[in-house]
């Protein structure tokens, strides 16, 4: 099969006459799929059991008429009027406890039993309607998953939870969220309430109990988790084709390593800024890749500018391309956008599509989408599902991505989606491709893991890292790593808690800087950087220090630090480091473990991936200004001109090559 180049189309928000000259203006440029039905809900059940399919009947048939391939949504993001004004109980409440109304989309309480039975009853008629359709490539569940409910539904449904992950045990619970702090101890399961802010958390949403936040945030991800896998489940009684819901990168709400183990295929909506370093887009693909360890699907995109950020830039001339073509390097199989037709009104109305306002296909914007679906037709399907084959894992881990950010103290500032890209932009930039990897992952493959600021430990985990380690690995991680167990209770006798073995060192305190200040870095009498955020106190017992801090009362204290750990090594950085120093740190595990990296041309990515039958190199200019680079692979094909490369290469701004070895 070609690889999938559209994405969402809404003809329920145009007259039926418009239809076939949609795709008559989309077809020349090589759109081949749509992604239909996403927020039909009150069209396809105009009242409460009585159903109407005849509008998406037809769309379904214009697409087969046109050899379209279709990504079948269930049209379940968006609730129907007459279901909440029917079914209040069906709308989330928030944190200050005000139930909301209709409106808006992803509103609805993912354990209200009123929206479950609804739900239920709209993808079982469209399961058993269109199973048979045989252009449907793939079904899409809802729509971007997000955000919690605090109601009493929820609350109920809670209790139950924690029953089973306490193993029904509610003094358990009491010790292991310590809640005799402020008079908390529970004494029937009935006084255990969700952490809002007219209760438990205070007005910056930080906890009271963090062992409650962290039950509360599994428990909600896994309502929402269990609303696509009834769904999922409901398809799959009819259908076997794959199923896929769009996720968001590294947003907060929902753990996507655990969602990814129940979805076919991971598909996610890629939005950057006008301002979105390369690289943050680049880790973002990488995380996407790497929730299933597999290609997925760009499923939305815009052509050209968005309308919510704070202002939204148009892409420059070959940036959608370039951006496209980095999608597929780290791991797309397809190419779609949000959407391929512009709306006239609402609040999505300035959000670019692939037929515009204008109504023509002749514009800057259309001649791009052109000759990318013109190229995108000729690439072998063996790219599509080709592999990244790495040598560094860095851990992403919702766990800890909460708990640290919920933190109160030592800083307000702490960041986890910042810490992770800290060190990916490091690796990035030297072209040094990465794994976004689970605490489950196989440490084995990798010849580095990077944990940066990883929370939660517990001693499996330990136990994994040490052996790792011990077998030749290299291991790094940084500040406000090993701190506390699942349940947000610190480990007692020094940080970083039961690390410190293989890192070999311990420390006490750490510093808290202000935000504007920051400190020297030393490494044999020159200075190597700056540090600043935290800074802890680090006493070697068997690691090696590699440079230490200047200019403060802690001045010779230990910053860097490496631990010579049975054949492998752990790395230590105890502050957050500015490049300069970031760069020095990075160097110095890569000459330890003799991976190669260039520092040369950082805004010309080099990314491989290896198919059954050929790798292909893509060499990509994230930039707008011309750049001169040697040819990773001189004499190779490049597969969207068919023209044979030089050993030298001249890249336009956002140019593209994909060369096939």
């Amino acid at each position: 099969m070609a690889i999938l180049y559209g994405g969402d189309y809404n003809p329920e928000q145009w007259p039926e006459s418009t239809w076939q000259n949609d795709w008559d203006l989309m077809k020349p440029i090589g759109i081949n799929s749509a992604t239909i039905n996403v927020f039909s809900w009150a069209l396809l059940e105009p009242e409460e059991g009585k159903f109407d399919f005849s509008q998406l009947d037809k769309i379904v048939e214009i697409l087969k008429k046109n050899h379209i391939q279709i990504v079948m949504a269930t049209a379940t993001g968006a609730l129907p009027f007459w279901m909440t004004n029917k079914y209040p109980q069906i709308n989330r409440v928030d944190t200050y406890g005000r139930r909301q109304i209709g409106g808006k989309r992803e509103n609805a309480c993912p354990n209200s039993p009123e929206f479950q039975r609804l739900d239920k009853e709209l993808v079982e008629q469209l399961a058993k309607r269109y199973a048979n359709v045989d252009n449907i490539s793939y079904w899409h569940v809802s729509n971007e998953y997000n955000g919690y409910c605090y109601c009493d539904n929820c609350a109920k449904a809670f209790r139950k939870w924690l029953k089973k992950e306490y193993h029904d045990d509610l003094e358990r619970i009491n010790h292991a969220w310590g809640t005799n702090f402020w008079s908390h101890t529970y004494h029937s399961w009935n006084e255990i309430i969700p952490p809002m802010k007219i209760g438990d958390a205070f007005n910056n949403g930080k906890p009271v109990l963090s062992g409650l936040d962290l039950a509360y945030r599994r428990f909600q991800s896994d309502s929402l988790l269990n609303n696509f896998k009834m769904e999922r489940d409901i398809i799959r009684k009819y259908d076997s084709r794959p199923i896929t819901t769009n996720l968001m990168g590294s947003q907060k709400d929902l753990d996507y390593f655990k969602w990814a183990k129940e979805m076919d295929v991971v598909s996610w909506d890629n939005y950057p800024s006008f301002d979105t370093p390369a690289s943050y887009t680049a880790m973002q693909h990488d995380l996407m890749r790497g929730v299933k360890d597999k290609s997925f699907m760009l499923m939305e995109q815009t052509p050209s500018q968005q309308n919510w950020q704070p202002f939204n830039s148009l892409k420059q001339p070959n940036q959608m391309r370039m951006l496209s073509y980095q999608a597929m390097a780290h791991g797309a199989e397809t190419i779609q956008f949000f959407q391929l037709k512009q709306a006239r009104n609402g609040s999505e109305k300035f959000h670019s599509a692939v037929i515009s306002h204008s109504l023509s296909m002749d514009t800057r914007v259309g001649k791009e989408l052109k000759q990318l679906g013109h190229e995108l037709a000729k690439l072998p399907e063996d790219l599509a599902k080709a592999q990244n084959n790495n040598q560094v894992g860095i851990i992403f881990d919702w766990n800890d991505y909460w708990a640290l950010e919920d933190c109160i103290g030592p800083t307000k500032n702490l960041d986890y989606v910042q810490e992770v890209f800290n060190f990916y932009r490091a690796l990035y930039e030297r072209k040094i491709g990465v794994d976004m990897i689970s605490k489950d992952s196989d440490f084995t493959k990798y010849k580095v893991v990077v944990a940066p600021s990883m929370y939660i430990n517990s001693s499996d985990l330990t136990k994994k890292i040490e052996s790792y380690v011990q077998n030749g690995g290299n291991f790094v991680t940084n500040y406000m790593s090993g701190i506390a167990d699942r349940d947000d209770n610190v480990y007692l006798g020094g940080y970083p808690g039961l690390l410190k073995h293989v890192l070999g060192l311990k420390f006490d305190e750490t510093d808290a800087l202000p935000f504007d200040h920051q400190n020297k870095l030393i490494a044999d009498g020159t200075i190597v950087g700056k540090g600043s955020l935290l800074c802890d106190l680090i006493q070697p017992t068997t690691a090696q220090p590699l440079a230490h801090y200047s200019g403060t009362f802690y001045d010779e204290k230990a910053v860097m630090t490496k631990n010579h750990f049975g054949q492998g090594y752990a790395f230590y950085a105890g502050s957050r480091l500015d490049e300069s120093a970031m760069n020095f740190f990075i160097q110095k595990i890569l000459d330890q473990v003799s991976i190669e990296s260039d520092l040369s041309k950082c805004d010309v990515e080099i990314v491989e991936r290896i198919g059954q039958q050929a790798s292909y190199i893509f060499v990509i200019n994230t930039s707008s200004q011309f750049k001169k680079i040697s040819n990773p692979s001189p004499e190779t094909i490049d597969l969207l001109t068919d023209q044979k490369t030089q050993k030298t290469l001249n890249l336009k701004p956002f140019d593209v090559l994909i060369l096939k070895k």
